[in-house]
Protein backbone atom coordinates (compact mmCIF):
# COMPACT_ATOMS: atom_id res chain seq x y z
CA UNK A 1 0.00 0.00 0.00
CA UNK A 2 1.77 3.31 -1.03
CA UNK A 3 1.19 5.74 1.17
CA UNK A 4 2.79 9.46 1.36
CA UNK A 5 4.25 10.21 4.45
CA UNK A 6 3.98 13.78 3.77
CA UNK A 7 0.39 14.29 5.16
CA UNK A 8 -1.31 13.48 7.44
CA UNK A 9 -4.93 11.49 8.39
CA UNK A 10 -7.18 11.88 11.84
CA UNK A 11 -9.24 9.04 13.05
CA UNK A 12 -10.90 8.67 16.26
CA UNK A 13 -11.21 5.43 18.45
CA UNK A 14 -14.58 4.00 18.57
CA UNK A 15 -15.70 0.63 19.38
CA UNK A 16 -18.26 0.68 16.92
CA UNK A 17 -17.52 1.59 13.25
CA UNK A 18 -20.46 1.94 12.08
CA UNK A 19 -21.64 5.11 11.00
CA UNK A 20 -25.49 4.66 11.09
CA UNK A 21 -25.46 3.95 14.43
CA UNK A 22 -26.06 7.50 15.78
CA UNK A 23 -25.13 6.75 19.56
CA UNK A 24 -21.72 6.46 17.84
CA UNK A 25 -22.02 10.16 16.18
CA UNK A 26 -23.96 12.23 18.92
CA UNK A 27 -22.83 13.94 22.10
CA UNK A 28 -23.44 12.12 25.06
CA UNK A 29 -26.63 14.18 26.47
CA UNK A 30 -27.56 13.10 30.17
CA UNK A 31 -25.89 13.86 33.16
CA UNK A 32 -25.18 10.05 33.94
CA UNK A 33 -22.87 10.37 30.78
CA UNK A 34 -21.06 13.59 31.30
CA UNK A 35 -20.52 12.03 34.59
CA UNK A 36 -18.75 8.79 33.42
CA UNK A 37 -16.91 10.34 30.52
CA UNK A 38 -15.49 12.55 33.75
CA UNK A 39 -14.36 9.71 35.40
CA UNK A 40 -12.78 7.95 32.45
CA UNK A 41 -10.20 11.36 31.88
CA UNK A 42 -9.37 11.37 35.57
CA UNK A 43 -8.30 14.98 35.55
CA UNK A 44 -10.79 17.51 36.88
CA UNK A 45 -8.31 20.37 35.61
CA UNK A 46 -10.00 20.87 32.75
CA UNK A 47 -10.45 24.58 32.84
CA UNK A 48 -8.15 25.25 29.97
CA UNK A 49 -8.85 22.20 27.32
CA UNK A 50 -12.52 23.12 26.18
CA UNK A 51 -12.58 19.60 25.08
CA UNK A 52 -15.87 18.43 24.13
CA UNK A 53 -17.58 14.69 25.85
CA UNK A 54 -17.94 13.44 22.72
CA UNK A 55 -14.21 13.28 21.75
CA UNK A 56 -12.63 13.12 25.60
CA UNK A 57 -10.18 10.32 25.75
CA UNK A 58 -10.26 9.04 21.78
CA UNK A 59 -7.68 8.45 20.02
CA UNK A 60 -6.79 10.67 16.80
CA UNK A 61 -5.00 8.40 14.27
CA UNK A 62 -3.04 9.90 11.57
CA UNK A 63 -1.75 8.41 8.34
CA UNK A 64 1.24 9.85 7.10
CA UNK A 65 4.35 11.81 9.10
CA UNK A 66 4.46 14.98 7.02
CA UNK A 67 4.19 18.81 8.37
CA UNK A 68 -0.09 18.43 8.85
CA UNK A 69 0.97 15.51 10.94
CA UNK A 70 3.09 17.22 13.31
CA UNK A 71 1.19 20.07 13.71
CA UNK A 72 -2.32 18.87 14.32
CA UNK A 73 -0.62 15.81 16.65
CA UNK A 74 0.98 19.11 18.53
CA UNK A 75 -2.77 21.12 18.62
CA UNK A 76 -4.57 18.02 19.44
CA UNK A 77 -2.03 17.66 23.02
CA UNK A 78 -3.01 20.65 23.89
CA UNK A 79 -6.79 19.69 23.72
CA UNK A 80 -5.96 16.67 25.54
CA UNK A 81 -6.46 14.22 22.52
CA UNK A 82 -4.20 10.74 22.21
CA UNK A 83 -2.62 11.66 18.70
CA UNK A 84 -1.81 8.45 17.30
CA UNK A 85 0.45 8.16 13.44
CA UNK A 86 -0.20 5.26 11.28
CA UNK A 87 3.22 5.42 8.76
CA UNK A 88 4.44 3.33 5.93
CA UNK A 89 7.82 4.08 7.43
CA UNK A 90 7.12 4.05 11.43
CA UNK A 91 10.83 4.07 12.76
CA UNK A 92 11.84 7.36 10.28
CA UNK A 93 8.52 8.71 11.33
CA UNK A 94 9.08 8.50 15.33
CA UNK A 95 12.13 10.25 15.56
CA UNK A 96 9.96 13.92 14.88
CA UNK A 97 6.75 12.35 15.97
CA UNK A 98 7.54 10.42 19.24
CA UNK A 99 7.27 13.78 21.75
CA UNK A 100 4.10 14.23 20.98
CA UNK A 101 2.06 11.16 19.08
CA UNK A 102 2.35 7.05 18.97
CA UNK A 103 3.40 6.18 15.93
CA UNK A 104 2.50 3.11 14.47
CA UNK A 105 2.08 1.40 10.92
CA UNK A 106 -0.66 2.00 8.93
CA UNK A 107 -2.54 -0.65 9.24
CA UNK A 108 -2.50 -0.87 13.04
CA UNK A 109 -3.58 3.04 13.18
CA UNK A 110 -6.37 2.03 10.90
CA UNK A 111 -8.15 -0.40 13.78
CA UNK A 112 -8.69 2.18 16.14
CA UNK A 113 -10.39 4.53 14.20
CA UNK A 114 -13.67 5.34 12.48
CA UNK A 115 -12.33 9.04 11.39
CA UNK A 116 -9.68 8.86 9.18
CA UNK A 117 -8.29 12.85 8.36
CA UNK A 118 -6.74 11.67 5.08
CA UNK A 119 -4.09 14.84 4.27
CA UNK A 120 -1.78 12.79 1.76
CA UNK A 121 -1.72 13.89 -1.81
CA UNK A 122 -4.19 13.98 -3.90
CA UNK A 123 -1.90 11.14 -6.18
CA UNK A 124 -1.95 9.34 -3.89
CA UNK A 125 -5.38 8.45 -3.11
CA UNK A 126 -5.93 5.76 -5.41
CA UNK A 127 -4.12 3.17 -3.79
CA UNK A 128 -5.85 3.62 -0.09
CA UNK A 129 -7.44 0.92 1.54
CA UNK A 130 -11.24 0.74 0.49
CA UNK A 131 -11.78 -2.33 3.08
CA UNK A 132 -10.33 -0.92 6.01
CA UNK A 133 -12.08 2.33 5.53
CA UNK A 134 -15.27 0.78 4.73
CA UNK A 135 -18.51 3.18 6.79
CA UNK A 136 -15.80 5.59 8.25
CA UNK A 137 -15.55 9.00 7.78
CA UNK A 138 -12.61 10.31 5.59
CA UNK A 139 -11.99 14.00 6.51
CA UNK A 140 -9.58 15.11 3.20
CA UNK A 141 -7.90 18.15 4.09
CA UNK A 142 -5.36 18.39 0.82
CA UNK A 143 -5.33 21.20 -1.46
CA UNK A 144 -4.98 21.42 -4.98
CA UNK A 145 -2.70 22.69 -7.51
CA UNK A 146 -2.80 26.34 -8.37
CA UNK A 147 -3.19 24.88 -12.30
CA UNK A 148 -5.86 22.73 -11.90
CA UNK A 149 -9.49 24.36 -12.71
CA UNK A 150 -11.98 25.30 -10.10
CA UNK A 151 -14.85 24.11 -12.69
CA UNK A 152 -13.59 20.57 -12.59
CA UNK A 153 -14.26 18.20 -9.90
CA UNK A 154 -12.69 19.01 -6.41
CA UNK A 155 -9.61 16.34 -4.59
CA UNK A 156 -12.73 15.42 -2.22
CA UNK A 157 -15.29 14.45 -4.90
CA UNK A 158 -12.87 12.26 -6.44
CA UNK A 159 -11.52 10.55 -3.44
CA UNK A 160 -15.62 10.15 -3.00
CA UNK A 161 -15.56 8.36 -6.23
CA UNK A 162 -12.23 6.31 -5.25
CA UNK A 163 -14.50 5.82 -1.78
CA UNK A 164 -17.69 4.80 -2.73
CA UNK A 165 -18.39 3.39 0.77
CA UNK A 166 -16.88 5.75 3.03
CA UNK A 167 -18.20 9.29 4.43
CA UNK A 168 -15.37 12.16 2.39
CA UNK A 169 -15.26 15.70 4.57
CA UNK A 170 -13.27 18.15 3.47
CA UNK A 171 -11.95 20.17 6.18
CA UNK A 172 -9.31 21.84 7.67
CA UNK A 173 -7.07 22.60 4.22
CA UNK A 174 -7.49 26.78 5.28
CA UNK A 175 -5.50 26.20 8.41
CA UNK A 176 -1.76 27.01 8.27
CA UNK A 177 0.25 24.10 9.99
CA UNK A 178 2.77 26.79 11.15
CA UNK A 179 -0.05 28.28 13.29
CA UNK A 180 -1.74 25.18 14.37
CA UNK A 181 1.93 24.06 15.52
CA UNK A 182 2.85 27.22 17.41
CA UNK A 183 -0.38 28.11 18.65
CA UNK A 184 -0.45 31.58 17.36
CA UNK A 185 -3.15 31.86 14.74
CA UNK A 186 -3.77 35.58 13.76
CA UNK A 187 -6.07 34.92 10.93
CA UNK A 188 -9.83 33.43 10.61
CA UNK A 189 -10.11 30.83 12.77
CA UNK A 190 -13.35 29.48 10.71
CA UNK A 191 -13.08 26.12 9.35
CA UNK A 192 -15.16 25.28 6.41
CA UNK A 193 -16.88 22.19 6.54
CA UNK A 194 -18.73 20.01 3.70
CA UNK A 195 -19.97 16.26 3.23
CA UNK A 196 -23.19 14.80 1.76
CA UNK A 197 -23.32 13.03 5.42
CA UNK A 198 -24.67 15.11 7.94
CA UNK A 199 -23.58 13.71 10.82
CA UNK A 200 -20.00 12.63 9.53
CA UNK A 201 -20.25 16.64 9.64
CA UNK A 202 -21.35 17.03 13.07
CA UNK A 203 -18.46 14.31 14.19
CA UNK A 204 -15.87 16.63 12.36
CA UNK A 205 -17.21 20.30 13.84
CA UNK A 206 -16.81 18.84 17.07
CA UNK A 207 -13.54 17.99 16.50
CA UNK A 208 -12.78 21.61 14.96
CA UNK A 209 -14.21 22.78 18.26
CA UNK A 210 -11.92 21.12 20.83
CA UNK A 211 -8.80 22.24 18.56
CA UNK A 212 -9.98 26.67 19.35
CA UNK A 213 -11.15 27.02 15.69
CA UNK A 214 -14.73 26.98 14.60
CA UNK A 215 -16.26 25.53 12.06
CA UNK A 216 -18.66 26.46 9.52
CA UNK A 217 -20.52 24.14 7.81
CA UNK A 218 -20.76 24.53 3.98
CA UNK A 219 -23.01 21.84 3.41
CA UNK A 220 -22.57 19.08 0.46
CA UNK A 221 -19.72 17.85 -0.85
CA UNK A 222 -19.42 19.66 -3.94
CA UNK A 223 -19.13 22.86 -1.97
CA UNK A 224 -15.52 21.90 -2.02
CA UNK A 225 -15.04 23.37 -4.84
CA UNK A 226 -14.72 26.69 -3.24
CA UNK A 227 -13.28 25.40 -0.17
CA UNK A 228 -10.34 24.30 -2.25
CA UNK A 229 -10.16 27.89 -3.73
CA UNK A 230 -9.62 29.75 -0.39
CA UNK A 231 -5.90 28.90 0.03
CA UNK A 232 -5.54 30.21 -3.78
CA UNK A 233 -7.51 33.38 -3.40
CA UNK A 234 -4.88 36.19 -3.36
CA UNK A 235 -6.25 39.47 -1.59
CA UNK A 236 -10.17 38.97 -3.09
CA UNK A 237 -11.49 41.76 -0.72
CA UNK A 238 -8.67 44.13 -2.19
CA UNK A 239 -9.90 43.44 -6.06
CA UNK A 240 -12.02 46.11 -6.30
CA UNK A 241 -10.47 48.66 -4.64
CA UNK A 242 -6.77 47.86 -6.06
CA UNK A 243 -7.99 48.13 -9.98
CA UNK A 244 -9.74 51.32 -9.29
CA UNK A 245 -6.63 52.52 -7.51
CA UNK A 246 -4.37 51.36 -10.20
CA UNK A 247 -6.90 52.88 -12.74
CA UNK A 248 -6.78 56.27 -11.34
CA UNK A 249 -3.25 56.38 -10.94
CA UNK A 250 -2.54 55.57 -14.29
CA UNK A 251 -5.38 57.74 -15.89
CA UNK A 252 -3.96 60.89 -13.43
CA UNK A 253 -0.03 60.42 -14.46
CA UNK A 254 -1.17 60.50 -18.01
CA UNK A 255 -3.03 63.23 -17.38
CA UNK A 256 0.13 65.12 -16.28
CA UNK A 257 2.65 63.96 -18.64
CA UNK A 258 0.18 65.53 -21.18
CA UNK A 259 -0.20 68.56 -19.06
CA UNK A 260 3.03 69.35 -18.27
CA UNK A 261 5.76 68.05 -21.03
CA UNK A 262 3.54 67.18 -24.13
CA UNK A 263 1.27 69.78 -24.69
CA UNK A 264 4.02 72.64 -23.85
CA UNK A 265 6.19 70.69 -26.57
CA UNK A 266 3.42 71.10 -29.17
CA UNK A 267 1.85 74.29 -28.31
CA UNK A 268 5.63 76.31 -28.78
CA UNK A 269 5.68 74.97 -32.34
CA UNK A 270 9.35 74.56 -32.12
CA UNK A 271 11.80 71.83 -31.12
CA UNK A 272 10.91 69.69 -28.46
CA UNK A 273 12.31 70.89 -24.94
CA UNK A 274 13.52 67.95 -23.08
CA UNK A 275 14.05 70.25 -20.04
CA UNK A 276 10.34 69.54 -19.22
CA UNK A 277 10.92 66.10 -18.71
CA UNK A 278 13.68 66.27 -16.23
CA UNK A 279 10.64 66.83 -13.60
CA UNK A 280 8.78 63.67 -14.97
CA UNK A 281 9.62 61.36 -12.83
CA UNK A 282 9.23 63.00 -9.55
CA UNK A 283 6.54 65.89 -10.35
CA UNK A 284 4.44 63.76 -12.12
CA UNK A 285 4.15 61.00 -10.03
CA UNK A 286 3.33 63.39 -7.14
CA UNK A 287 0.27 64.99 -8.66
CA UNK A 288 -0.67 61.69 -9.89
CA UNK A 289 -0.69 60.18 -6.17
CA UNK A 290 -2.48 63.74 -4.87
CA UNK A 291 -5.44 63.16 -7.54
CA UNK A 292 -5.45 59.89 -7.24
CA UNK A 293 -5.50 59.98 -3.31
CA UNK A 294 -8.25 62.24 -3.40
CA UNK A 295 -10.61 60.43 -5.90
CA UNK A 296 -10.13 57.56 -3.46
CA UNK A 297 -11.56 59.24 -1.07
CA UNK A 298 -14.66 60.61 -2.95
CA UNK A 299 -15.27 57.05 -3.79
CA UNK A 300 -15.30 55.52 -0.41
CA UNK A 301 -18.05 57.84 0.37
CA UNK A 302 -20.32 57.83 -2.91
CA UNK A 303 -21.48 54.37 -2.73
CA UNK A 304 -23.01 54.97 0.68
CA UNK A 305 -24.95 58.34 -1.04
CA UNK A 306 -26.26 56.39 -3.80
CA UNK A 307 -27.22 53.30 -1.99
CA UNK A 308 -29.15 55.87 0.32
CA UNK A 309 -31.26 57.59 -2.95
CA UNK A 310 -31.70 54.28 -4.34
CA UNK A 311 -33.63 53.19 -1.69
CA UNK A 312 -35.80 56.48 -1.46
CA UNK A 313 -36.71 56.31 -4.89
CA UNK A 314 -37.48 52.60 -4.27
CA UNK A 315 -39.33 53.16 -1.38
CA UNK A 316 -37.96 49.98 1.04
CA UNK A 317 -34.73 48.97 2.27
CA UNK A 318 -35.22 45.29 1.92
CA UNK A 319 -34.89 45.49 -2.09
CA UNK A 320 -31.16 43.90 -3.10
CA UNK A 321 -28.58 46.37 -4.57
CA UNK A 322 -27.34 46.19 -7.92
CA UNK A 323 -24.05 43.81 -8.25
CA UNK A 324 -21.92 46.84 -9.34
CA UNK A 325 -23.12 48.72 -6.42
CA UNK A 326 -22.91 45.88 -4.12
CA UNK A 327 -19.20 45.04 -4.87
CA UNK A 328 -18.27 48.62 -4.63
CA UNK A 329 -19.96 49.37 -1.06
CA UNK A 330 -18.08 46.06 -0.04
CA UNK A 331 -15.04 47.72 -1.47
CA UNK A 332 -14.94 50.93 0.62
CA UNK A 333 -12.72 49.89 3.48
CA UNK A 334 -10.15 48.81 1.44
CA UNK A 335 -10.64 52.14 -0.66
CA UNK A 336 -10.65 54.17 1.97
CA UNK A 337 -7.06 52.49 3.52
CA UNK A 338 -5.97 52.86 0.39
CA UNK A 339 -6.23 56.90 0.15
CA UNK A 340 -4.64 56.60 3.39
CA UNK A 341 -1.87 55.14 1.90
CA UNK A 342 -0.98 57.32 -1.06
CA UNK A 343 -2.27 60.29 0.34
CA UNK A 344 0.14 59.74 3.69
CA UNK A 345 2.82 59.08 1.25
CA UNK A 346 2.10 61.96 -1.05
CA UNK A 347 2.08 63.81 2.00
CA UNK A 348 5.71 62.57 3.46
CA UNK A 349 7.18 63.32 -0.20
CA UNK A 350 5.63 66.68 -0.13
CA UNK A 351 7.70 67.67 3.12
CA UNK A 352 10.90 66.27 2.53
CA UNK A 353 11.55 67.48 -0.94
CA UNK A 354 9.33 70.91 -0.65
CA UNK A 355 9.61 70.73 -4.51
CA UNK A 356 8.35 73.77 -6.11
CA UNK A 357 8.13 74.44 -9.89
CA UNK A 358 11.31 76.31 -9.99
CA UNK A 359 13.59 73.28 -8.80
CA UNK A 360 14.70 71.14 -10.91
CA UNK A 361 16.65 68.12 -10.03
CA UNK A 362 18.36 65.69 -12.50
CA UNK A 363 16.39 62.80 -13.38
CA UNK A 364 18.23 60.05 -12.27
CA UNK A 365 18.13 61.50 -8.72
CA UNK A 366 14.37 61.64 -9.08
CA UNK A 367 13.77 58.16 -9.76
CA UNK A 368 16.35 57.52 -6.71
CA UNK A 369 13.71 59.58 -4.68
CA UNK A 370 10.61 58.46 -6.26
CA UNK A 371 11.34 54.26 -5.74
CA UNK A 372 12.42 55.45 -2.25
CA UNK A 373 9.70 57.11 -0.98
CA UNK A 374 7.25 54.11 -0.91
CA UNK A 375 9.33 53.04 2.17
CA UNK A 376 8.58 55.63 4.14
CA UNK A 377 4.54 55.00 5.74
CA UNK A 378 5.93 50.92 6.21
CA UNK A 379 8.69 52.81 8.25
CA UNK A 380 6.50 54.41 10.26
CA UNK A 381 4.80 51.22 10.25
CA UNK A 382 7.79 49.77 11.63
CA UNK A 383 8.51 52.49 14.12
CA UNK A 384 5.35 52.22 15.80
CA UNK A 385 3.84 48.89 15.66
CA UNK A 386 5.53 45.68 16.78
CA UNK A 387 6.71 42.79 13.97
CA UNK A 388 5.39 39.40 13.60
CA UNK A 389 7.87 38.19 15.60
CA UNK A 390 7.27 39.87 18.83
CA UNK A 391 3.89 38.24 19.50
CA UNK A 392 3.98 35.91 22.46
CA UNK A 393 4.76 32.12 21.48
CA UNK A 394 4.29 28.73 23.62
CA UNK A 395 5.95 25.88 23.57
CA UNK A 396 4.36 23.36 21.02
CA UNK A 397 3.93 20.79 23.96
CA UNK A 398 2.93 23.30 26.50
CA UNK A 399 -0.43 23.72 26.75
CA UNK A 400 -2.32 27.71 25.81
CA UNK A 401 -2.86 30.25 28.28
CA UNK A 402 -6.38 30.59 29.58
CA UNK A 403 -8.22 32.87 27.19
CA UNK A 404 -9.34 35.48 29.93
CA UNK A 405 -12.94 37.30 29.11
CA UNK A 406 -12.18 41.01 28.57
CA UNK A 407 -12.39 43.40 30.88
CA UNK A 408 -15.97 44.80 31.57
CA UNK A 409 -16.23 48.79 29.97
CA UNK A 410 -16.03 51.58 32.17
CA UNK A 411 -19.76 52.41 33.61
CA UNK A 412 -20.05 56.24 33.72
CA UNK A 413 -20.02 57.99 37.36
CA UNK A 414 -23.06 59.33 38.67
CA UNK A 415 -23.56 63.03 38.95
CA UNK A 416 -22.77 62.88 42.46
CA UNK A 417 -19.55 61.66 42.09
CA UNK A 418 -18.63 63.69 38.98
CA UNK A 419 -16.74 66.07 41.61
CA UNK A 420 -14.26 62.76 42.58
CA UNK A 421 -13.21 62.03 39.29
CA UNK A 422 -10.16 62.52 37.39
CA UNK A 423 -10.76 65.62 35.21
CA UNK A 424 -9.02 63.42 32.03
CA UNK A 425 -9.26 60.03 32.27
CA UNK A 426 -6.59 57.84 30.35
CA UNK A 427 -7.02 57.05 27.33
CA UNK A 428 -4.38 54.37 26.72
CA UNK A 429 -3.96 50.79 28.59
CA UNK A 430 -0.46 50.68 30.20
CA UNK A 431 2.27 48.99 27.88
CA UNK A 432 3.06 45.38 28.07
CA UNK A 433 6.50 44.45 28.85
CA UNK A 434 8.07 42.82 25.21
CA UNK A 435 8.36 39.84 24.25
CA UNK A 436 11.63 38.05 24.08
CA UNK A 437 13.01 37.67 20.61
CA UNK A 438 15.20 35.04 19.45
CA UNK A 439 19.05 36.99 18.31
CA UNK A 440 18.15 36.73 14.42
CA UNK A 441 15.00 37.96 14.60
CA UNK A 442 16.21 40.96 16.43
CA UNK A 443 18.89 41.44 14.06
CA UNK A 444 16.42 40.92 10.88
CA UNK A 445 14.42 43.66 12.52
CA UNK A 446 16.84 45.63 13.10
CA UNK A 447 18.10 45.45 9.87
CA UNK A 448 15.53 46.05 7.94
CA UNK A 449 14.60 49.28 9.87
CA UNK A 450 18.06 50.55 9.23
CA UNK A 451 17.72 49.77 5.93
CA UNK A 452 14.52 51.49 5.32
CA UNK A 453 16.14 54.58 7.31
CA UNK A 454 19.31 54.69 5.72
CA UNK A 455 17.12 55.07 1.95
CA UNK A 456 14.81 57.51 3.03
CA UNK A 457 17.72 59.58 4.79
CA UNK A 458 19.74 58.97 1.35
CA UNK A 459 16.98 59.79 -0.62
CA UNK A 460 15.53 63.00 1.18
CA UNK A 461 19.03 64.48 1.60
CA UNK A 462 20.61 63.56 -1.49
CA UNK A 463 18.83 64.73 -4.03
CA UNK A 464 20.73 67.93 -5.29
CA UNK A 465 19.24 71.14 -6.84
CA UNK A 466 20.78 72.92 -9.67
Amino acid sequence: MELADGVTNTAYETHDTNLHDETSLRPPTSSAEREKGDGESGDKSGDLQRVSEVNKNRKVVFMGSGDMTLALSIAMSRSRLQPVVGSRNPDRARGRLKEVAMVTTVNEALSHSDMVILAIPADHHHSLPRQELKNKIVVDISNRSPGSSSKDLSLAERLQEVLPESHVVKAFNTISAYALQHGNIQGSREVPICGNNERARGRVAELTRDLGLTPVDRGALRNAREVEDIPLAFFPEWKVAGIMTLLLFVFWFIFMLFRNQICPNLDSGTDWNWELFQIFPLMNTQYAMAYTATCLLLFTYIPGTIAAYLQLHRGTKYSSFPNWLDAWLKARKQTGLLALLIGTTHGCSAIFTQMAWTVREEWDHQLHFMFARPPAPILVILLVTPSFSSLPRHSPLSPSPPHSPPPPLPQPPCKQDLGEQPLLPPILPPLSPPCKQDLGEQLLSLSFKTSLFGCLVKATFGVSAS
